[in-house]
C-alpha cells in the first residue's frame, strides 16, 4: 500500500497498529473498507446476516454477494484491496456469547464501533465499553432518515456513557420494544454518516500523539483537542429541512426553514445523576471519569 498522499493528515504507523472491533457491517461496509484504504491494521467485524437484493442499492454490496454472509463478502474486498490485511469476520451474535468470547474478542482492542439498528446491541456495547474502558462510538439514522446521531466516549476525556446520552431512549424500551427501521436509507445517507464516523475515528485514535510526533499528523493530532470537540461528544446531523428534530428547530429557526438543511449540531452529554434515575445512571453510575485509570468497578 502506498500511502505517501494521506502522510500530511495520518500517523500511518499508529493506524498500523490500531485494532477496531466493529459491530454491524450493513450500512457501514463503506466505512470499513476506507478503513483499510485509510492503513488501520486490525478490524475484527461481527453482524449476523446475509446479504440480499435490497443491501445492493442501500449499502453498497455486489450482486455476487447475495446470500453471503456480510462480513465474508467483506473480506473479499479487503483482500483486492489489501491482501495483508489483519481481518477476522465473525457471524456469531455477540449477545448470546460466553465472557471468554467477549474478552476474545474485545480485550486487546484499541476503539469499539457499535454500528447497528439493534438496541440491545448498541446498550450491551455501552457495557463491554465501560468493562474494558476502552473509546467507542455509536451511530445510526432516526426514523425516517432525516437525522442521524454519533457519540462517542473516551475514557480520561469523555465523562458521561451511552446510556447517559440517550437515557429516554432505555425508559421507552423498558415500556415497549421499539425497533428502528432504516427503510428511507439510501447509499447517499450511509456515505455522508459513514464520512463524519470515519474522521472522527482518526481524531480519536490520534487523540494522544505527542508534541514531538512529526509535523505531518498534525490534522488528526489536533481535530478533537483544538476546538474542543472532547467536551461535545454527541453529534446530530441533518439532512432534510424537516427533520422532526427540535433541537435544530430551536437553534436555526432564525435562519429559516430551508437554511436547516445540512446542519451539524454539537451537544456536550453530561452523566446522568439522580433524578434521572432512582440512583444514577445504572452504566456507569455518573463516574465515568473517576474511575478511569483505577482498579474499581463498575458493578
Amino acid at each position: 500500500m502506498n500511502y505517501k498522499r494521506i502522510t500530511e493528515s495520518v500517523d500511518i504507523e499508529l493506524l498500523q497498529h490500531s485494532h477496531i472491533v466493529i459491530v454491524g457491517a450493513g450500512g457501514s461496509k463503506q466505512l470499513i473498507l476506507n478503513l483499510v484504504r485509510t492503513g488501520i491494521g486490525r478490524l475484527t467485524v461481527l453482524d449476523i446476516d446475509k446479504v440480499d437484493d435490497t443491501n445492493i442499492v442501500r449499502q453498497g454490496y455486489d450482486q455476487a454477494d447475495i446470500g453471503t454472509y456480510k462480513v465474508d463478502a467483506l473480506q473479499e474486498k479487503i483482500e483486492r484491496i489489501n491482501p495483508n490485511m489483519n481481518y477476522v469476520g465473525i457471524t456469531a451474535d455477540f449477545l448470546a456469547m460466553s465472557s471468554e468470547e467477549i474478552d476474545s474478542i474485545f480485550k486487546d482492542a484499541d476503539m469499539f464501533l457499535f454500528l447497528t439498528d439493534s438496541f440491545k446491541a448498541q446498550s450491551f456495547g455501552n457495557l463491554l465499553a465501560l468493562q474494558y474502558q476502552t473509546p467507542s462510538l455509536w451511530a445510526g439514522w432516526y426514523a425516517k432518515s432525516r437525522t442521524a446521531e454519533v457519540f462517542f466516549q473516551i475514557p480520561n476525556y469523555t465523562p458521561a456513557c451511552f446510556r447517559c446520552a440517550v437515557s429516554s431512549r432505555y425508559k421507552a424500551q423498558e415500556k415497549e420494544v421499539i425497533n428502528i427501521s432504516s427503510q428511507c436509507n439510501t447509499i447517499f445517507h450511509s456515505a455522508l454518516l459513514d464520512s463524519y464516523i470515519g474522521i472522527l475515528i482518526l481524531g480519536i485514535l490520534h487523540r494522544d500523539s505527542s508534541d514531538n510526533t512529526k509535523e505531518s499528523v498534525s490534522f488528526f493530532k489536533g481535530l478533537l483537542n483544538d476546538v474542543g470537540v472532547l467536551d461535545w461528544n454527541f453529534l446530530q446531523l441533518k439532512v432534510h429541512p424537516n427533520g422532526g428534530n427540535p433541537l435544530f428547530d430551536k437553534l436555526y429557526n432564525p435562519l429559516g426553514t430551508y437554511a436547516q438543511n445540512f446542519m451539524a449540531c454539537w451537544q456536550k452529554i453530561e452523566p446522568e445523576l439522580k433524578p434521572n434515575y432512582k440512583t444514577d445512571c445504572p452504566d456507569c453510575k455518573g463516574r465515568l471519569s473517576q474511575l478511569i485509570n483505577t482498579n474499581e468497578s463498575y458493578e
